[in-house]
């Protein structure tokens, strides 16, 4: 459904309004969360200061308030994190706005807080580490921070070093919470910050160049304002429209609104959209005085597909577990392989497992099609991270192999009785599957949403249709497709219950055959040849390109600190596919960060960062 359709069709919405640029969508989001509170060491507080100062600069009550933002806190206590960037962003901002009195107030009560310089996740780090680097700035020649153990000098270069390291760390392997439909959205705003506040030309730099990888990823990696599986992190299921009442979606798709509007089916609407908190991320996106460069729009446009583009991420980083504190995780941790169309695209890639790290939130295989309706991806993935209550997150397992070629994919599920990682990572992630340590779930699901077009089944295969993409299933062995698959939501779920078990998919569009019914019959021309001894799975896809698929069996027990492979053998029209061991961050025709270089090439031209000296160098062309 087209974008202004949805506004003719739905007065109350803001698309009712004329948001036909990014300026005046960042207009109408600055006055929809001008009102929202900007109470005592609010998480979002300082976004809705931000938003009210945007439209009235000289606004005493806001300033005020951040006064006195954390007056509430009790003595030995920290501030809410989050809020943290914000507020150094307002006092950078708006430095002139506060009287000498309002700057001591705050002052003092932010050289209480003794986190500034800690970690957490990677996004905890660097909302801290940009405040802390910030408040330096601004009080050059302060005692007392960190509850009194540091000057404004130590606090400053600390953090000046850590923060780098994150930023430069991004161009030599990228971040782990890659893509997360969550945090990336959080990942964005420390470096809004310090773009629009930092006074040192590096650290500015430094910041403009992790928007510019930031936001090519996310430019490169979505369809439709969806995040291209695999991606790491997912609080919440990702929809494709937005209605009234439709409650918390993922944030980062507000981003992609706010940038790329025409993109997709998305509108926000006021009164829901402001209620909720998360939302509040995009306000950041809004004001801030860095906006996507035209190589990154077109990118994200879709006008450079289709495409096939690999990526890597590096490891989480748990003390004790995994590396990855301060930009040092290892790379190669999760390897993505994705196509692109401008009808589809599909996603897929493997792990190297750390067994005791954090995987309950990540997602390894999806696609995605063209379609007005709110869901409009298909998914598959075997129940492991959370098998106690199958909740439908945690879409991963050490249990799945994946084979991809373009819109063709091959997904390999061998099960043991057993849970070879029994007891292994932290005891809270354990209580999401400890029921199974002894009876692992020996069954592979896909489930495709219940509003799709059409749905037939023939000769083994499952084939569905939405309005011009054709979509193929095979099970490799029986299956079922249960209706009423509660976790699923509105989704029909196809259910393979073996140990050893898998699927085939192939994708097409009208372009390449002119009826449903003349897809159906180029699929059928030819059946996956199953080994199961070797379980080895060849199949000739409707472009006649043969992909293969052979089960490479996972060294499950190793020390806490070391990976597990967890990747088929491929091959594609007989020529194996190595793994890429030099981890490139990503590599595409259109877009690539090799060797510390960020290159876009576009109709709208092309743009370079390199930053392989000390400071990052921009080019456009």
């Amino acid at each position: 459904m087209a974008y202004g359709l949805i506004a003719s069709l739905l007065p109350g919405f803001a698309a009712a309004q004329d948001l036909s640029t990014r300026e005046k969508r960042a207009a109408w989001l600055t006055e929809q969360f001008c009102g929202a509170p900007t109470g005592s060491n609010a998480k979002f507080g300082a976004a809705a200061a931000l938003a009210r100062l945007a439209l009235n600069p000289d606004d005493a009550e806001v300033i005020d308030r951040i006064t006195h933002f954390y007056d509430k806190v009790p003595a030995g206590s920290n501030g809410q994190q989050f809020s943290y960037p914000g507020v150094a962003w307002v006092l950078g901002k708006y430095w002139e706005k506060f009287t000498p009195a309002q700057r001591d107030h705050l002052k003092a009560r932010l050289k209480g807080f003794n986190d500034l310089l800690g970690h957490g996740t990677e996004n905890h780090a660097i909302m801290k580490g940009a405040a802390a680097y910030l408040f330096a700035q601004y009080w050059p020649d302060e005692t007392g921070w960190l509850r009194g153990t540091h000057t404004s000098a130590q606090l400053m270069e600390t953090a000046r070093t850590q923060m780098l390291a994150v930023m430069r760390s991004l161009y030599d392997k990228g971040y782990e919470e890659n893509l997360s439909t969550t945090y990336a959205a959080v990942h964005l705003f420390p470096y809004y910050a310090l773009y629009d506040c930092a006074t040192d030309p590096e650290v500015k730099s430094a910041a403009d160049a992790a928007l510019h990888f930031h936001v090519t990823n996310l430019a490169a990696n979505h369809f439709g304002g969806l995040v291209i599986p695999p991606y790491n992190r997912e609080n919440a299921p990702q929809q494709n429209t937005y209605r009234l009442g439709s409650g918390y979606i993922a944030t980062l798709q507000w981003v992609h609104w706010l940038y790329w509007a025409e993109a997709q089916n998305r509108i926000p609407v006021g009164e829901d959209f402001v209620r909720i908190g998360e939302n509040q991320y995009v306000v950041y996106a809004a004001v801030s005085d860095w906006m996507p460069p035209a190589a990154i729009d077109c990118l994200a446009r879709g006008q450079t597909v289709p495409y096939e583009l690999t990526a890597s991420a590096p490891s989480f980083g748990h003390f004790g577990t995994s590396p990855g504190f301060w930009g040092t995780g290892t790379p190669g941790t999760c390897v993505r392989y994705v196509y692109r169309d401008k009808l589809y695209a599909m996603g897929s890639g493997f792990f190297q497992y750390y067994p005791d790290e954090f995987y309950v939130d990540y997602n390894a295989f999806g696609l995605i099609y063209k379609s007005p309706d709110k869901y409009n991806y298909i998914e598959c993935h075997h129940p492991y991270w959370r098998s106690n209550d199958r909740t439908w997150r945690g879409k991963n397992s050490p249990f799945m192999q994946t084979a991809q070629h373009k819109g063709t994919a091959i997904a390999l599920f061998n099960i043991p009785t057993a849970d070879p990682w029994q007891g292994r990572g932290r005891s809270s992630w354990q209580e999401y599957r400890n029921n199974h340590f002894k009876s692992l779930i020996q069954e592979a699901l896909v489930r495709y949403p219940k509003s799709i077009d059409q749905k037939t089944e023939a000769h083994g295969w499952i084939f569905l249709r939405e309005g011009d993409v054709y979509i193929a299933i095979r099970p490799l062995k029986a299956y079922t497709i249960d209706a009423n698959y509660k976790q699923a939501g509105p989704f029909d779920v196809v259910r393979s219950a073996f140990a050893r078990t898998g699927f085939v998919f192939d994708i097409a569009t009208k372009e390449e055959f002119p009826t449903f019914e003349a897809f159906q019959t180029a699929v059928n021309r030819n059946v996956p040849v199953v080994d199961w001894d070797q379980f080895s799975v060849a199949y000739t896809n409707v472009s006649g390109d043969t992909l293969t698929a052979t089960w490479n069996p996972p060294k499950y027990d190793v020390p806490k600190g070391e990976r597990v492979l967890v990747r088929p053998e491929i091959t594609v029209n007989g020529a194996e596919v190595p793994i890429d061991t030099t981890y490139p961050v990503s590599k595409s025709p259109s877009v690539e960060l090799v060797d510390r270089v960020l290159r876009l090439r576009t109709p709208a031209g092309h743009l370079e960062v390199d930053w392989r000296g000390k400071v990052p160098k921009f080019s456009n062309q």
